[in-house]
């Protein structure tokens, strides 16, 4: 694979002796060729904790964070290894940090409680060698790359669900306007079919005229009775109920059971109970035995012919 094409993971080395920083050097350098399949290593050195805080700030504020860390124990003059990798963990939760000393006065499960979390570090004994630096690189640094991966794909997620959610509220925005036109259109076309179509109708029924026709007239006018009852009770029906009773009512007259309505809406079964007791109590249906689903059946037109189970 050409360098080109490999993923560049940063490694920052702290030591105050420059030997140290050599074999660090020597270890991890050239980028291209020490980083295993699909990775290269882009190295810092640094020799006091101060500096290497800098460096994790700076790294940070470019987003091009450090995947690994080697921090000596001991940084004299400065502050020593413990207190950076505190201020480095405030900069950056997912840095794998690995402590490193040569002296044994200093019990690990004191700094794993001071630079959290556990995970994240390790603590190595001095005197390291190039192979055990290359093996802490390339298996910290693939870990770490996965890592990010897993953190983008679920921001990735959250902003997918967020867009979602915006869309599902603007959607029911759009559904109880929809709802709101159509029951003023509906209104509209029952007042003018009662207030001018049916009094024509009934006119030329009277007229002796058309006396052939009365029989025609008179299926006619059962039409149109028949058509405006039942806009008039799809309105009572939508003016009483909420936009969701009016959803989950639907779903009853189509023979849906209350889990498939608690599915489809992502509610529980309790809530669909509740919504029926409300539906109910709105549509003033207080006989018990008045099945629910035959009831809007017969208000809002037949449905599925699948049992109601709720």
């Amino acid at each position: 694979m050409k360098a080109d094409n490999r993923i560049r993971l940063r490694i920052l080395a702290v030591d105050d002796e420059q030997t140290v920083l050599d074999l660090y050097r020597d270890a991890l350098f050239p980028m291209a060729d020490q980083g295993g399949p699909g990775y290269e290593f882009e190295v810092m050195l640094c020799k006091q904790g101060n500096e290497a805080v800098e460096a994790v700030r700076k790294a940070k504020e470019e987003e091009h964070p450090f995947a690994l860390i080697f921090l000596d124990l001991r940084l004299p003059p400065g502050p020593d290894g413990i207190w950076a990798g505190e201020q480095i963990r405030k900069l950056d939760l997912y840095a794998n940090i690995v402590i490193v000393t040569g002296f044994f006065d200093v019990d690990p499960r004191d700094i794993a409680a001071r630079i959290p979390p556990e995970e994240k570090l390790l603590y190595v004994q001095k005197p390291l060698y190039i192979r055990e630096i290359r093996q802490f690189a390339a298996s910290l640094g693939a870990k770490w790359h996965a890592e990010q991966l897993l953190l983008k794909a679920k921001s990735e997620l959250e902003d997918t669900n967020e867009q979602l959610l915006e869309i599902n509220n603007a959607l029911s925005v759009l559904a109880r306007n929809l709802e709101r036109m159509r029951t003023e259109s509906e209104r509209r076309i029952l007042q003018r079919t009662r207030t001018i179509i049916m009094p024509i109708i009934e006119r030329l029924q009277q007229d002796k005229n058309l006396e052939r026709y009365r029989t025609d007239f008179d299926l006619l006018l059962r039409y149109v009775q028949d058509i405006t009852s039942d806009l008039a009770s799809d309105i009572k029906i939508a003016e009483s109920l909420s936009v969701t009773e009016l959803r989950i009512a639907s779903m009853i007259k189509n023979g849906m059971s209350g889990e498939d309505i608690a599915r489809h809406l992502y509610i529980s079964p309790a809530t669909v109970k509740t919504h029926r007791r409300n539906i109910r109590k709105k549509l003033n249906i207080r006989n018990s035995a008045i099945n629910l689903r035959a009831y809007l059946e017969t208000q809002l037109g037949k449905g599925s012919p699948q049992q109601d189970r709720l």
